[in-house]
């Protein structure tokens, strides 16, 4: 027998966690050199991990902290290695933003994975925020 679960998504933290991963994607294609130079793991991860303290620095500078979530982080690290650092093909940034924005759309119908890698991404992220402050409480 199936379970229907509910979750309770809040639209303002999906658009800051929608542009926390923005933010993150545009400094992983702006900062890339090339494949050359980024082949090694060790490279890979040292670039990806620059990308991400710098978000993450951004995001404290508006009191919301990301950086001790090691989950998020290696959440956008596998995807990232994956789907761009060990692709085989070049694919353009447009690509990535049009798959972010399908995942962060909440006012559009989805399909179940979509939904699925939203629900996903969305109770990782809310692992940073501090339930105390009382942010963005719209839903």
């Amino acid at each position: 027998m199936a379970t229907n679960k509910k979750y309770s998504i809040v639209r303002d933290r999906v658009e800051i966690y929608r542009d926390f991963a923005f933010n993150l994607l545009y400094y992983i294609f702006h900062y890339y050199l090339d494949k050359q130079t980024l082949s090694a793991d060790e490279d890979i991860y040292n670039h990806y991990s620059w990308c991400y303290r710098k978000v993450c620095d951004e995001f404290k500078e508006e009191e919301i902290d990301f950086s001790k979530n090691e989950e998020l982080k290696e959440y956008f690290f596998t995807y990232y290695y994956h789907q761009f650092y060990k692709s085989n093909e070049d694919i353009p940034l447009k690509n990535f933003e049009n798959f972010w924005k399908s995942i962060f759309e909440i006012d559009k119908h989805k399909n179940r994975n979509t939904v699925n890698i939203l629900i996903e991404i969305y109770t990782i992220y809310d692992k940073s925020i501090n339930q105390e402050k009382n942010i963005l409480e719209i839903v």
